[in-house]
């Protein structure tokens, strides 16, 4: 997969509310910017499914993913799950800077296993594995890496609940207590707060990439004064990565 050039004015991202029980309850969205030409700025969100069955595969999904990058010559790559462990040397004890500057109810601590709640385990192992069959080419990068080259695509770490903070909105309730009228109330705020269009957005785990990827396609776009890294820079240790930014609007 070679990376196109950059288009001045336009930034697309794809944004992944992950989940690694079933593929079902993976939310996939294309979140889009555009500020080309003459006319007004615009921000639109299309949602995929993903068409995969059972339980999720890293090597099945990156797959589906990069397919997608390709296809919609994605800038970006949003995934709302942790991308390392937490560093030894912080004064953070129980998780990542990152997670504790968004308020994040997941702990990511020192591997192999020093994660809060500890039912996060799975789900953590599975993330941290995703971001890795990502970084493991040169064609991506982690946002701010100065090593980075120009054409590299970013993979970053999302958080929805602290996307609907940033841009001024009560984060969506959680899944297991939302209703669809809930969901599509909280959809409606969305547009009426950023102008964003809406297209094929139709459940809590869509609406939640979509929130995602907001940050990521302003990112993409060169807007990086809207965007803020919430964390510290990201290294690797010990053959994992450890830290890392949440990329969520400033």
């Amino acid at each position: 997969m070679t990376p196109r050039a950059i288009t001045p004015g336009r930034g697309v991202a794809l944004s992944v509310d992950l989940a690694y029980v079933d593929y079902r309850d993976i939310g996939v969205a294309l979140v889009t910017y555009d500020n080309r030409g003459s006319a007004p700025e615009s921000l639109s969100a299309r949602a995929f499914d993903v068409p995969l069955s059972g339980r999720p595969s890293v090597a099945a999904l990156a797959s589906w993913l990069r397919e997608m990058v390709e296809t919609h010559d994605v800038r970006c790559l949003c995934i709302d799950g942790p991308l390392g462990w937490r560093s030894p040397d912080t004064d953070s004890p129980h998780c990542r800077l990152s997670e504790r500057a968004v308020r994040a109810p997941g702990k990511t601590g020192l591997p192999p296993d020093g994660v809060k709640p500890r039912t996060y385990l799975g789900f953590t192992t599975f993330s941290i594995a995703l971001f890795e069959s990502f970084l493991t080419s040169a064609d991506w990068a982690l946002p701010g890496d100065p090593a980075a080259a120009p054409t590299a695509r970013v993979v970053t770490e999302s958080f929805p609940t602290a996307g609907w903070r940033a841009l001024g909105l009560s984060p969506l309730m959680a899944k297991g207590r939302a209703s669809v009228a809930d969901v599509q109330d909280a959809a409606a705020r969305l547009q009426s707060r950023t102008g964003i269009t809406l297209e094929h957005v139709r459940t809590h785990d869509q609406l939640q990439a979509v929130v995602g990827g907001i940050a990521g396609a302003w990112w993409a776009a060169g807007l990086r004064e809207r965007v803020q890294l919430a964390g510290d820079r990201p290294f690797r240790l010990d053959g994992s990565w450890r830290e890392g930014y949440i990329m969520i609007p400033a």
